[in-house]
């Protein structure tokens, strides 16, 4: 597959200038009435298109697609029923965090705080979002490591999917304030 193959692509999407030094620089121009707020966008869309250009099927193993897809034609044996994801606010994982109460060997109630980076929607109203904590077993028992949480990474490598526990703690969040969604696999979630 030569250069050749795509060259009216490329004649007609790209210009090729030449500086006073002599330098040069590729730049995108979107096609004619697209204009995003964004030149990460413009770029993105030209990559988009010429990935396509190039190959049909290519698909993520692990995104918010896969994730959805997955839950609404898997099979009727394992019944997954949330698509957990991570949430990025300023290029950053955001950490939600909230409190519940327990009862333990006293006839006290104590306040315990959960931090997660991970979360399930639970509602959507207009540009707000309802998003229950999710923790795993073992981190919503052990206070201190739970504080020791710096990113996702932090808290899920190695953790056994199963374990993966919604808290019963829901925040309620601004959409417009997230700049990035991960989603992770499908999951039957225990509460």
């Amino acid at each position: 597959m030569g250069c050749s193959k795509h060259k009216d692509y490329f004649d007609h999407d790209y210009d090729y200038h030449e500086k006073h030094d002599g330098d040069h620089k590729d730049y995108y121009k979107p096609p004619h009435g697209k204009h995003y707020e964004n030149c990460v966008e413009d770029v993105l869309e030209g990559i988009l298109e010429a990935q396509k250009k190039v190959k049909k099927d290519d698909c993520c193993k692990t995104s918010c697609q896969h994730s959805i897809d997955d839950l609404l034609h898997e099979e009727k044996k394992s019944k997954k029923d949330t698509i957990p994801f991570i949430l990025y606010c300023d290029c950053k994982p955001f950490k939600g965090s909230g409190v519940t109460k327990y009862r333990c060997h006293s006839k006290h109630s104590k306040f315990k705080c959960v931090e997660t980076f991970v979360f399930k929607v639970k509602d959507l109203d207009k540009k707000c979002a309802v998003l229950e904590l999710l923790t795993f077993k073992g981190d919503h028992k052990n206070a201190s490591k739970e504080k020791d949480l710096h990113s996702p990474c932090d808290q899920i490598d190695h953790k056994c999917v199963d374990d993966l526990i919604g808290t019963g703690i829901c925040i309620n969040v601004d959409l417009s304030c997230f700049c990035a969604i991960t989603c992770l696999p499908a999951v039957k979630l225990d509460c």
